[in-house]
């Protein structure tokens, strides 16, 4: 069997790298990067975009997350250009405005329903409508594809949002569309309410991963476990295998793609203590049953891809590998970037 893991956000910023790593005990991990064979390129990739291209999804404007994902949740994607209209929260910090993502607040169904009533009455003239098919998971209907590309909610998330807002030749006309969705939420009373409880207001939309639905996919063999509900409409739309996340590598017996993005919403909010005690937990379950796998020759072989900072690194180690003994990188070094 061999099986592949995309882990984004396993290499700290390179600032913090001595200091997250230098005293935690991880062997099964450090045996495994340091036998494995490494590849790192700059890329322009995100952990979406691997995904995307494993089932063969092909680049529109944007990657078409949209309609795949508003299929996944019950609607009709047919005939209509879709974006995902996330809700978020924006936090005025000095001089810009972070983007807080849904992960990081409440929202129910009745208060999406609200949000979505507001926007389809005032937006109605311009062609819009809002559906929150889910309270965290919203889409909108557009008359026209917009000349614009977006970036993905999880890459802006926990950062200021100006160098990923909306480009192209519509752009400024998103900008001003952004601003005009921001006025609307701040005035109203479902956002009233959920400050006196002491929530985040949803005070804007976060537009992204547009296109109509593609066609002419098929499945792959590999099965996919993941949580990320974005990730598993990937594999339902072509039809190809996949189930939530196993709690355990044991729980594995087949060739698959395993999504562990345990790492990120730590990652994305520079919560460094997160950060490492999602790491010990992935050791524990994952990378110390997949080294005793390899060892034993029920693993034939296994590949580690991750996105960080702008680059793509692949280590890959077969059982054979393991007998590489004067490979003995520390694990800091393991887990820092080479190209510039």
């Amino acid at each position: 069997m061999a099986l592949q893991l995309l882990i984004p956000d396993l290499i700290p910023v390179a600032e913090m790298n001595s200091s997250l790593l230098s005293d935690l005990h991880l062997p099964s991990l450090s045996i495994l990067l340091a036998r494995a064979s490494r590849n790192e390129t700059l890329s322009a990739d995100t952990p979406e975009t691997v995904l995307y291209k494993h089932y063969g999804i092909q680049r529109q404007s944007d990657w078409p997350i949209a309609p795949i994902a508003l299929q996944a949740d019950g609607g009709d994607p047919r005939g209509h250009y879709w974006l995902r209209a996330d809700p978020v929260h924006l936090r005025a910090t000095r001089e810009q405005l972070m983007l807080v993502d849904s992960a990081a607040f409440n929202l129910d169904q009745n208060e999406a329903e609200l949000f979505a009533h507001a926007f389809n009455r005032h937006f109605h003239e311009d062609g819009y409508a809002l559906y929150p098919l889910h309270p965290k998971r919203w889409y909108m209907q557009l008359p026209q594809p917009p000349r614009i590309t977006t970036s993905t909610v999880n890459t802006v998330a926990g950062k200021p949002i100006d160098a990923f807002l909306p480009q192209g030749v519509d752009a400024l006309d998103w900008h001003r569309f952004y601003n005009e969705i921001q006025m609307l939420f701040f005035s109203l009373p479902v956002n009233e309410q959920r400050e006196a409880r002491g929530e985040l207001a949803v005070n804007s939309l976060w537009c992204w991963g547009g296109g109509t639905m593609p066609g002419g996919l098929s499945s792959i063999d590999s099965k996919l476990w993941a949580n990320d509900r974005d990730a598993r409409a990937l594999a339902a739309v072509t039809g190809s295998a996949y189930a939530p996340l196993p709690a355990h590598a044991s729980a594995i017996g087949d060739p698959s793609l395993v999504y562990l993005d345990t790492l990120s919403g730590a990652a994305q909010y520079a919560d460094y203590q997160g950060w490492r005690e999602a790491l010990m937990q992935l050791e524990e379950n994952w990378f110390e049953p997949l080294l005793a796998q390899l060892k034993s020759g029920s693993l034939s072989s296994l590949h580690i891809a991750t996105i960080a900072h702008g680059h793509t690194v692949n280590w890959h180690i077969g059982r054979t590998d393991l007998y590489k003994l004067w490979r003995r990188e520390s694990l800091n070094n393991s887990l820092k970037l080479i190209e510039k």
